[in-house]
């Protein structure tokens, strides 16, 4: 009936009225949402961007889920996660919510740190020709890019969890055993895509610290920490 300009009453939703350029509707208020120990992975990845300062100051959801490559809804959800922590104001801007931080830096990070989580799910050892514009460079690979530590004796990498069927399908992934150096691969798969924020072939720093910051060998949790010293946190 929008279309064709006929008015019409909705009760308690809307009230049309074309020839008084009239379009009233009634806004409900939104679910209270229930903020958990961590950010959602989307949630983080937004976070993460703020953090490296790869974020528009205001961006709008349908730009954030076009620019990251994720679905709307899971933008949305984050926008909602980040609301209820306030790190992050509402704000409307025509028929769009746009996102807009409340705090940046070193008072982000310590607002958020508590919350933020390894973005790995899993790790396989894998076998083939993977490119590094699907899956970078991670773990200790990343670190010795980023940092003085060695270089490990296999490649690291990582890839999204969701796309981890395709590229075994089309890369002809597989499984890769300990004594065979041949094209191996120690791959992890995570939450969000982490092309989204790597640059040179190489994983973000934040996402690699806390990928790394509670592993066993001393030297590379130290490494990892040795990651947030550019940051001056």
């Amino acid at each position: 009936m929008v279309d064709r300009h006929i008015g019409f009453v909705a009760p308690g939703a809307q009230l049309y009225v074309p020839e008084a350029l009239l379009d009233l509707r009634e806004r409900t208020s939104r679910p209270r949402v229930i903020v958990g120990d961590h950010l959602g992975p989307t949630a983080q990845l937004l976070t993460i961007a703020a953090l490296l300062n790869r974020l528009p100051r205001e961006a709008s959801q349908t730009e954030l889920a076009a620019r990251y490559e994720v679905a709307i809804m899971s933008v949305s959800r984050a926008l909602d996660e980040l609301e209820a922590m306030e790190l992050a104001v509402p704000q409307i801007v025509g028929r769009q919510r746009w996102l807009r931080f409340t705090l940046e830096g070193a008072d982000l990070w310590h607002a958020v740190e508590p919350r933020l989580q390894s973005p790995v799910r899993k790790t396989r050892t894998v076998r083939g020709a993977l490119p590094l514009d699907v899956a970078p460079f991670a773990g200790e690979s990343a670190l010795a890019h980023y940092t003085m530590l060695a270089e490990p004796p296999f490649a690291q990498r990582a890839l999204a969890a969701a796309h981890w069927k395709i590229a075994q399908s089309d890369f002809q992934l597989r499984e890769g055993f300990d004594f065979d150096d041949t094209d191996r691969i120690e791959l992890e798969t995570w939450s969000y895509d982490p092309r989204a924020l790597a640059r040179d072939d190489v994983i973000d720093p934040i996402s690699l610290h806390l990928s790394t910051r509670h592993h066993p060998d001393e030297r590379i949790a130290r490494a990892a920490q040795q990651l947030l010293e550019q940051f001056g946190w």
